[in-house]
């Protein structure tokens, strides 16, 4: 299983509990990982079964596109 790292701030500071998944939408894959949250220093590793393209969802908001694999850095 693929993992991919995204790290949160808000206000210059690592955000503890905010909710992160991803969606894949492709001909072969598609679909939402579980929800996981961040930790003390604002990282959130997610696990996947898919990997390529996926949208990022932060507290249920659409916030972006990554590669995943991969890891990003999100600011609030």
């Amino acid at each position: 299983m693929a993992i991919s790292k995204i790290t949160i701030y808000r206000n210059q500071i690592p955000a503890r509990g905010v909710r992160i998944s991803l969606e894949y939408n492709g001909l072969f894959q598609s679909g939402f990982t579980s929800n996981y949250y961040t930790n003390e220093e604002g990282v959130a590793y997610i696990e996947h079964a898919s990997t390529g393209r996926a949208t990022l969802y932060i507290n249920g908001e659409e916030k972006g596109k990554m590669r995943t694999p991969g890891s990003e850095v999100y600011y609030l």
